[in-house]
């Protein structure tokens, strides 16, 4: 990754030291900063408050924002932030070149130091949970551990965090993805579920419980979850999925056709319900890995189901969590010619195509995939679906200008 590290903002205290204010304080300062995405600000304020890493709350608010809210990172150790405007989004911004202040976290050294001095402390337990778990999810410990021992050291350190009661929505959640990812879907029901209750305005963990549920043949449970994941997410494509799956699950308990849904497959299919999930793992190890295979990988997945939406969220995850955006559009784009030529797989294709070129910044290319991307799917979609929105927003900012 090229890292643009152009400003370290350390500043020195003067006579006016926040080390004179409380704990209490300090922390209450950095989530109001958070709050306005003020996050270079916060974690600075907290970095003067405890520049040696001796305060247990101080320095899990730093984890906090270094992992949430970095913009650059190298190995999740040295953290690019900044403060942004109203409209600007972390994951708009995530790896682009530009101006940011530079953090050191060494975060595994510095919670496990804490660890020796404080052996009951779960909170740091909870805290390394985070860290080997986001590890993971970045692809950025790819040259120290596999996906395996990062996520296995996750749920080791969740677990016993768990076990004494130190928890939040975030570790009850990857709970809940690490189950799922090893097919163990009835036990990820009830860590999902835990990770509502303590925020239910978290629309992954709504939209994993609906997968969950519906995997396991409880429709009527997966609808409510699905339908509030639909509501919450802001992210049109994503919103699009979740409401795409409420109407496969209402169709179903109408006494409409068998669900096809999220790639899983009913015992009068073709595909056995894990056979997907597998394969899925088995594209974002190669994909993660770089291996010559991924490809190869890649089509099985997509040509199991070349009209799944879910199977294209998929892929955009595993190409995305791995920063493979160009490898995601080319292979999108070469498939154009031999996917069914049906309105569905034709208009999903050109969608993601489009989708793939504006975030690589080829305006000009996405503008006419946005075109047959709408000719194709209003032929079945109906026309209050999100995915027109977002369509309608691309066509009017690729638009070629004379």
């Amino acid at each position: 990754m090229r890292v643009f590290l152009l400003a370290a903002a350390l500043v020195l205290l003067g006579a006016g030291s926040l080390r004179a204010q409380t704990e209490a304080a300090v922390l209450a300062k950095a989530e109001q900063l958070i709050g306005q995405k003020k996050y270079e600000s916060a974690y600075r304020a907290l970095e003067e408050f405890d520049p040696k890493n001796t305060r247990v709350a101080v320095v899990l608010k730093k984890e906090d924002i270094a992992l949430n809210y970095y913009l650059l990172s190298v190995n999740l150790e040295v953290f690019g932030l900044r403060d942004l405007k109203a409209n600007e989004q972390v994951a708009q911004l995530r790896g682009k070149p530009g101006k940011y202040s530079s953090y050191q976290l060494p975060v595994a050294e510095v919670l496990t130091a804490l660890k020796r001095r404080r052996p009951t402390d779960y909170r740091l337990d909870l805290g390394l949970g985070h860290y080997y778990y986001t590890l993971q999810q970045c692809g950025c410990g790819k040259q120290r551990f596999s996906d395996e021992e990062l996520l296995q050291k996750a749920q080791q350190y969740y677990a016993e965090a768990h076990s004494h009661n130190q928890e939040d929505y975030e570790s009850r959640f990857a709970m809940g993805f690490m189950l799922m990812r090893k097919q163990q879907l009835a036990a990820a029901v009830p860590e999902l579920e835990r990770s509502v209750a303590l925020n239910a305005e978290y629309p992954n963990a709504h939209y994993n419980l609906a997968y969950a549920y519906a995997a396991l043949e409880r429709p009527a449970e997966a609808l409510p979850h699905a339908k509030q994941a639909a509501a919450l997410y802001a992210f049109q494509p994503y919103k699009g999925e979740a409401q795409g799956m409420v109407e496969a699950l209402e169709k179903h308990l109408q006494g409409g056709p068998a669900l096809n849904l999220l790639g899983t497959r009913n015992a009068d299919g073709s595909q056995p319900a894990g056979a997907y999930a597998a394969l899925r793992e088995q594209v974002a190890a190669a994909v993660a890995r770089k291996a010559s295979n991924a490809k190869e990988l890649t089509l099985k997945l997509f040509q199991l189901d070349p009209e799944n939406d879910g199977m294209y969220a998929d892929l955009m995850d595993i190409y995305q969590a791995n920063d493979q955006f160009p490898a995601m559009e080319m292979f999108f784009r070469e498939q154009l010619p031999t996917a069914p030529q049906t309105p569905t797989a034709q208009g999903m294709l050109h969608f993601y195509v489009a989708i793939l070129n504006m975030q690589l910044g080829r305006t000009a290319a996405a503008y006419p995939h946005f075109q047959q991307a709408d000719a194709q799917l209003r032929k079945v979609a109906k026309p209050d679906n999100p995915l027109f929105d977002t369509i309608r927003r691309g066509l009017a900012e690729s638009k070629p200008r004379r």
